[in-house]
């Protein structure tokens, strides 16, 4: 599976539409205010331009002393309106638009979280992370922009356009000679903003990308000296997202010069007409300062209203990445009618079961296998022979193309996947930790757990000891994916966690394989605890750490094709005592040269 390109092929109108039925419909109270703000602001700008006419009549022609003092008065009044109006009519579209950055972030963000882990390989972090924090941004940026220019500029331009309208009809016909001229010049631009918009938010994901790598990275950048390949990578990044950045700004910009060339045009015409016909006619100036007061104010709207098609297509490119992620089909979810898993014993079974990540290169190929209740079963074979995919198929991140896994007699497909995650509880090599303090790590998924659960947590894992040495003990940060704290500690509180879990099911993979022997010995103490009484799993590299398993699979190209106890498998003289042979006679090299050493010295 893969991002949906059906976004790709929608219009920026059709983009424009779909947002609209999204979150209009949600909002409609809140815009029937700011439409009704906005057109009292449209209409104190109509109406300070039609006064014009008066001014110009009734006082400085006429000469009409109450005039004098009505018509100021009119003026304040609709300018004092106007303020008002603009003031209110900008809070409430702020607020609509931060709400739907927030509603939006929050629908991609759970929309993520119910996509498998198979999407997650699939999809590189930064360009996920892109989409959400700049998408939803820019969903707000085309409904606020399309509010506004509708609400407050088309209706200020509809206004000023009655005005001149009816001041002199054939004026105004002069005057919109140039709009063709505007019209050809803006729908060229707009294909070009189009190109460079995608551009830029590609260029844009690809610096979140190394920002990633880098901090992620970082032992490896300064180990290998990788800071100037680093350096040259970030800025070619950053100088080719400058590149693009300026060419949008560029296009953008020339729309103004474009628009006030045109209207100088459109003014000096009016004039130029106006002039004639006062010194052929000799009527009164005042309707002609009307149209040109109407005119100079239609530039400010005509001009953010020419800019709108640019807008939307840039911030369209961006939106459509939104929906690209929304409309990709999401696998993890649960029919309402399937059946919570009940687990009584915890004895697991794999029946001829068949996976490929890759249908080209499958990697389980009709494994059948048993897992007793209550026991440590241990998987052990080379790199590459499906001992991980099995957990990944046991947690239900993938779904086996055919074949049965079954705990109890119930096939995992056939029952709620939050029933069967809630019965597994997984202690990986790699010790994942959230960005928090020790205490919110091991409470992970468990907030109904307290203070005194957590600790008696620790205290099986063997973790209470050093958690309480730390600065702030429980409540001490582990930093960003745990950097505050070793790789022994972070291992504890994982399995702290899983105490805390109380699952009937563990699954440890490769558990202690980074480890030193001191910080091995005290985490397999914590293990055997944690292992007591439940169905344990095991994947090991190092077959010390299995012999004592109750049952022992030899995997190997997809298949279990040996079984048996420690004991049993090194009679059966098979893949499994090679390996034991290969594993200790390295060990016993090792010790050798130790104690030559030591004899030398």
């Amino acid at each position: 599976m893969s991002i949906s390109n059906h976004a790709q092929s929608v219009t920026t109108i059709g983009l424009l539409r779909r947002l609209a039925r999204d979150r209009w419909r949600k909002h409609l109270g809140s815009y029937i205010l700011a439409f009704g703000l906005m057109a009292v602001v449209a209409g104190a700008t109509a109406g300070s331009a039609w006064m014009m006419k008066n001014v110009i009549n009734k006082i400085f022609v006429e000469q009409n002393r109450e005039a004098a003092v009505w018509i100021p008065l009119i003026i304040v009044g609709l300018f004092v309106a106007k303020g008002f109006a603009s003031y209110f009519q900008e809070i409430t579209i702020s607020r609509i638009g931060n709400r739907i950055v927030s509603d939006m972030q929050k629908r991609m963000f759970d929309h993520l979280l119910r996509m498998d882990v198979a999407s997650y390989q699939r999809l590189a972090s930064a360009d996920l992370i892109s989409r959400i924090t700049h998408s939803a941004t820019a969903a707000r940026e085309m409904l606020n922009t399309v509010t506004v220019s509708i609400g407050r500029d088309l209706l200020t331009l509809v206004g000023l356009v009655f005005v001149m309208v009816a001041q002199d009809p054939l004026m105004f016909a002069v005057a919109g000679t140039v709009g063709p001229i505007a019209y050809f010049g803006l729908s060229r631009l707009t294909k070009q903003v189009k190109h460079s918009a995608g551009r830029e938010l590609r260029s844009t994901a690809n610096i979140v990308g190394i920002i990633r790598e880098t901090v992620q990275g970082i032992r490896i950048v300064k180990a290998f000296q990788l800071e100037s390949a680093s350096r040259k990578r970030m800025f070619d990044a950053i100088e080719t997202t400058e590149r693009i950045g300026n060419r949008l700004v560029r296009i953008q910009a020339s729309v103004n010069p474009m628009i006030e060339t045109l209207g100088g045009f459109a003014i000096a015409l009016v004039v130029f007409y106006a002039g004639w016909r006062n010194i052929s006619s000799a009527e009164a100036p005042g309707q002609f300062f009307a149209f040109v007061t109407a005119l100079l104010l239609a530039s400010d709207p005509a001009r953010r209203l020419s800019r709108l098609h640019l807008n939307l297509a840039i911030n369209a490119q961006i939106v459509r990445t939104m929906y690209e992620l929304l409309d990709t089909p999401v696998s993890e979810h649960d029919e309402p009618d399937l059946p919570a898993l009940a687990v009584a014993k915890g004895h697991i079974a794999l029946r001829d079961v068949i996976f490929a990540y890759d249908e080209a290169k499958p990697v389980l190929t009709g494994l059948t296998l048993d897992v007793p209740a209550g026991r440590t079963t241990a998987l052990v074979g080379t790199s590459g022979g499906g001992k991980s995919t099995i957990f990944n198929l046991l947690l239900r991140f993938w779904n086996p193309q055919s074949g049965v896994i079954a705990i109890d007699g119930q096939a995992i497909s056939a029952v709620k996947l939050v029933s069967l995650r809630r019965h597994i509880a997984l202690v990986s090599q790699d010790a994942f930790l959230f960005e928090g303090s020790v205490r919110d790590n091991i409470r992970a998924g468990m907030e109904q757990a307290t203070d005194a659960d957590i600790e008696a947590a620790a205290r099986a894992a063997h973790a209470d000891l050093f958690i309480r040495g730390l600065p702030q003990g429980y409540d001490t940060p582990v930093g960003e994916l745990g950097s505050q704290i070793s790789g022994g500690q972070r291992q504890r509180i994982s399995i702290a966690r899983a105490f805390l879990k109380n699952a009937p099911i563990i699954l440890l993979d490769e558990a202690t394989s980074a480890l030193d022997s001191e910080t091995e010995q005290q985490i397999q103490l914590a293990i055997d605890e944690l292992t007591n009484g439940r169905t344990t799993v095991v994947i090991a590299h190092r077959l010390s750490t299995v012999m004592k398993a109750d049952l022992i699979h030899v995997i190997d190209a997809g298949r279990a094709i040996e079984s048996g106890t420690h004991a049993e498998l090194l009679a059966h003289d098979g893949i499994y005592a090679r390996l034991y042979r290969m594993q200790f006679a390295d060990h016993r090299t090792s010790g050798c040269a130790t104690a030559a050493a030591g004899t030398a010295g």
